[in-house]
């Protein structure tokens, strides 16, 4: 038969064998000795920290002869001298009833514990029957839901006991019907503690310092302490060195580790590289001499900080360290610490490329942010947030359309309707000439008052003033040109993307018009038209009409479009009107008639 291994040997058997969990045994101890044990457990925490051993050991204080009501009572710890304890030993014990969530997942399973939970537990009417459900965050969403129930109200004589290393991933309302009990990683001393009486017992002889790297490679778990101790003996044989367990773990690198840690803090990127290649040649992990070279550095950060020290080195030590880092700055440990804990060597172990970098990182890298500071006085923060200041929009977009002809009448004021003869033009003008109208540019409405051309000129270099109730201006449009009109902003965009695409210009023909100009948003209503919407909102050709739309107002716009109902216009506000107002001298008959 084989040999038990060492982990399952000396497994504890009573509470105050547990290592490192003291908050959490003192706490079962108490409602074990007060018969106020809860009905469910969610034991959970790291791997190797004595999860299941500690839901076995409840479960045998449970059924224990000496701790049942009428027993003698020994404080809540196992007699392990009654018939169940020995069972429970043995592990032969049939009240207690261990499931594997990963592999007992479904709700088939869960039925079937279920229909157990009624029956007795094999050691008499004091016993109790132990559920106990490793890995329970594996379990399905309906297998979580059918234990519900029967996890709220499990008949008296049933414990549930669920162990998971994830607790995160089990539901909220199964945590809510448990007690629930962290297991925190295992301290460094408890675990030499632990490995000490184990080595003792097992006739093994370790120096206490191969205890302590062994209990630090297995970071917090017991488990992994227990089974790389049992490796360094099956290695080495009983009597092993302190070489002997630092090659059984994998750290001949040791020494090249604390000088290349020195050769990064003193910038020597040629001797680093040169020892990184011969760490390479040797064939050694390079992932294991990487955790080298960051224990190193944090070694020496906790030295520099003047952090407690006593505990984990001797004098000598921490005197050695702090030569080491003599004239090395804060910052500069720190990066170096930061480059070599980041480098990644998981996609491909063998290759130090990773090690190299972090190396030129922590070499190069401070001194040439050094170099950067001083020779940069000041940041460039004194500039504006906007772009340097720029012609007023006016300049900037196309100058506006020359006057064909002149105003047959003098300029209204704004917002004066003039009756002129619409109809009498139009009734002879054929579809060329209605086209040839829709197609040009037509005259800002309202007029701008005349100003002579020589007055103009200077204007346009003077900072542009502000928007202003006249001239129907549009909402927020600060920098738009002074006098643009909302409604011959779709009829201007429609003349300017119509040379690169006849669907660009389609797209808004008849079927939207501009709603508001708000904090530099173009809102263009449609009609009950989406085939229109879509088509101006794909991302191409609402870029294209963002830029167009920018070149006539000015300001760099962002296109929003949305549903609206059409409204209604007045006839003297239709650009078709406008223009044969302006251009042929028509006359509008009546105001009351809408488009």
């Amino acid at each position: 038969m084989p040999a038990e291994v060492l982990y399952r040997k000396w497994r504890p058997q009573r509470f105050a064998d547990v290592a490192g969990q003291e908050f959490l045994t003192r706490t079962l101890v108490n409602a074990l000795s007060g018969h106020k044990v809860s009905h469910a457990y969610l034991f959970a925490g790291p791997r190797g920290t004595g999860k299941t051993t500690t839901a076995r050991l409840l479960a045998k204080a449970l059924n224990c002869e000496q701790n049942a009501p009428g027993g003698k009572g020994t404080d809540g710890e196992p007699c392990g001298e009654c018939a169940s304890c020995r069972a429970f030993g043995t592990g032969s014990a049939l009240d207690l009833i261990e499931m594997d969530g990963a592999s007992n997942r479904g709700i088939d399973d869960i039925r079937s514990l279920r229909e157990a939970t009624n029956y007795m537990p094999m050691g008499g009417a004091e016993a109790h029957k132990v559920y106990l459900i490793d890995e329970v965050h594996m379990l399905t969403d309906p297998a979580f839901n059918a234990l519900l129930k029967t996890l709220e109200e499990p008949p008296p004589h049933v414990i549930f006991i669920l162990a998971t290393t994830d607790s995160h991933k089990v539901p909220a309302t199964i945590v809510s019907r448990c007690q629930r009990l962290e297991f925190k990683r295992i301290r460094l001393a408890a675990i030499v503690d632990r490995l000490a009486y184990i080595a003792s017992q097992e006739s093994i002889t370790v120096p206490r310092e191969g205890l302590e790297l062994i209990a630090r490679t297995a970071t917090g778990s017991l488990r992994d302490a227990i089974n790389l101790l049992e490796q360094v003996c099956d290695s080495y044989g009983k009597d092993a060195s302190l070489e002997a367990v630092r090659e059984g773990l994998g750290l001949v690198g040791d020494e090249r580790a604390a000088l290349l840690a020195q050769q990064a803090l003193r910038g020597d990127l040629g001797g680093g590289l040169g020892t990184i290649g011969s760490v390479r040649d040797d064939g050694l992990d390079l992932r294991q001499f990487q955790r080298e070279v960051v224990h190193r550095l944090r070694e020496l950060l906790l030295v520099q900080s003047g952090a407690e020290t006593d505990a984990a080195w001797t004098k000598e030590e921490v005197a050695e360290m702090r030569q080491r880092v003599e004239g090395v700055s804060p910052a500069k440990l720190v990066q170096a610490l930061r480059a070599f804990g980041q480098a990644d060597l998981r996609g491909d172990p063998l290759s130090p490329l990773p090690l190299e970098l972090a190396l030129a990182d922590a070499t190069i890298a401070p001194a040439a942010a050094a170099g950067a500071a001083t020779r940069e006085p000041a940041p460039p923060m004194p500039r504006p947030a906007a772009p340097p200041p720029r012609p007023p929009a006016t300049a900037r977009t196309a100058p506006p359309p020359p006057r064909t002809a002149p105003t047959p009448a003098p300029a209204p004021a704004p917002r004066e309707r003039v009756p002129v003869d619409l109809r009498k033009d139009l009734t002879n003008a054929s579809a060329e000439d209605i086209a040839a109208m829709l197609g040009s540019k037509a005259p800002v409405i309202p007029p701008a008052p005349d100003v002579p051309e020589e007055d103009a000129a200077p204007a346009a270099s003077a900072p542009p003033a502000p928007a202003t109730p006249a001239a129907v201006p549009l909402p927020g449009a600060d920098a738009a040109p002074s006098g643009t009109d909302l409604s011959t902003i779709v009829q201007q965009l429609r003349t300017a993307a119509r040379p690169r695409s006849v669907k660009l210009d389609a797209l808004l023909n008849g079927s939207c018009e501009a709603i508001s100009w708000q904090d530099g948003v173009l809102t263009l209503g449609f009609f009950e038209d989406k085939f229109h919407k879509k088509g101006v909102e794909e991302s191409a050709n609402r870029r294209i009409y963002e830029e167009l739309a920018a070149q006539i107002l000015g300001a760099p716009v962002s296109i929003r479009c949305i549903i609206a109902a059409r409204s209604a216009k007045p006839l003297s506000k239709s650009p078709l009107v406008q223009h044969a107002v302006q251009t042929h001298g028509a006359t509008i008959v009546t105001e009351d008639e809408e488009l």
